[in-house]
């Protein structure tokens, strides 16, 4: 009796730990969260924190403390996560796939030999672990993975990434009570590492540095800008500073099925100084949003230039005038919008996107030209008058 008396009272010490762990870290992951994305603001004697550094110092001074207000909303990231993932229609912008993707698929995608031998030999595996001490610890790995399968696969969008936190304890479970580990799975191993390293490390959306490049030269070092007889303006680019004085200049750029732009390759100043401002807008795979971006701006008028010039569009606005780089894969069947068309500048390979691999597939066998579709194209939106004679 005492015995059980002394097990409850161990199990509750137990619990009543795990229990202030998991609510003090989900208190400071949803207060981080919440004043990261602008939906919580906490201030002091009614100014906002200027850095962590005062925001820490306040909390070891105690008279410091009554003067704290928050004020706002509380984001939890896991529940907007799930109720985002269980919206089909929020889903459909990034892709659907079929439920058994990440066990037949993906597992075997990121993790190759490993994820491969470690299904095969789970009997023997299981039957090493069964008479270890440890074995707690294993089958709660096991339970790790199979629960974060099983969670993971609910969603009906699944891609390859959500899957990387699982190596750490693959890794443990398939080395469990091993010394070493066979030749032929260390020549596997590495032959799928060196395969893995170019496919992600090159391939996959390996357009898009190059393209950042290009983009960074084309809205840097404006300067002698002249209004043509079109009414376009005509500039030269190139120089180490942007020389605009007379004129409001726009630069968008529209990327439109792709990840997210590293924007910090452009080197944009955090600030607008000068007259020329660049806009960063990424679609992802909201069509129709940029059906209406496309047909809200204006196109150059198509005429021959000089090296290293670039025209910008006249706009509604007096003295104001933009361009338009439209950034999207080859395979994407580029959207007709009235009065514009579109001029190829730069095209970059290899550029393969496996979220539409599906799509990219298609492209091929309907145009029978796989090396034209494994392309990251910059686009300039033109307008339908020309200027060449």
């Amino acid at each position: 009796m005492f015995s059980h008396f002394l097990l409850f009272r161990q199990s509750a010490s137990y619990i009543i730990s795990l229990v202030l762990g998991i609510t003090t870290f989900a208190v400071f992951c949803i207060t981080a969260d919440s004043v990261y994305y602008g939906a919580l603001s906490i201030t002091l004697d009614g100014q906002p924190f200027t850095d962590v550094n005062q925001f820490i110092s306040t909390l070891f001074n105690p008279v410091s403390l009554v003067d704290i207000r928050a004020e706002g909303n509380l984001i939890v990231t896991p529940i907007n996560n799930l109720l985002y993932n269980m919206d089909v229609n929020n889903l459909q912008q990034h892709g659907i796939h079929s439920r058994y993707t990440h066990f037949l698929v993906n597992l075997p995608l990121l993790f190759g030999p490993l994820a491969i031998q470690t299904f095969l030999e789970s009997p023997s595996i299981i039957k090493r672990a069964v008479s270890d001490n440890n074995r707690r610890l294993f089958f709660l790995l096991v339970t790790i993975i199979l629960t974060s399968l099983v969670g993971l696969s609910i969603i009906p969008h699944q891609e390859a990434r959500f899957l990387c936190p699982l190596l750490v304890p693959l890794v443990i479970i398939y080395s469990w009570k091993r010394s070493t580990l066979s030749t032929s799975f260390w020549i596997s191993w590495f032959l799928f590492n060196v395969i893995a390293t170019y496919v992600f490390g090159v391939i996959h959306q390996g357009g898009l540095v190059p393209t950042m490049r290009l983009l960074h030269h084309q809205t840097k070092g404006i300067h002698d800008c002249h209004i043509l007889k079109n009414e376009d303006l005509a500039c030269h680019i190139g120089a180490e500073t942007d020389e605009i004085i007379d004129y409001n200049l726009t630069t968008k750029l529209l990327f439109y099925k792709t990840y997210m732009p590293p924007q910090h390759l452009l080197v944009n100043p955090l600030e607008v100084k000068g007259n020329h401002q660049v806009n960063v807008l990424d679609f992802a795979s909201r069509h129709e949003d940029l059906i209406q971006e496309l047909e809200q701006s204006s196109g150059v008028v198509l005429r021959r230039h000089a090296q290293n010039e670039i025209e910008f569009a006249k706009t509604n606005t007096k003295n104001e005038y933009e361009r338009t780089l439209f950034i999207t894969p080859s395979y994407v069947i580029l959207p007709k919008i009235p009065n514009h068309r579109y001029m190829l500048i730069a095209s970059f390979s290899p550029h393969v996107g496996f979220d539409d691999i599906d799509k990219i597939i298609s492209r091929i066998e309907e145009t029978n030209s796989p090396e034209t579709q494994i392309n990251l194209n910059v686009f300039l939106l033109l307008s339908d008058k020309d200027d060449v004679l």
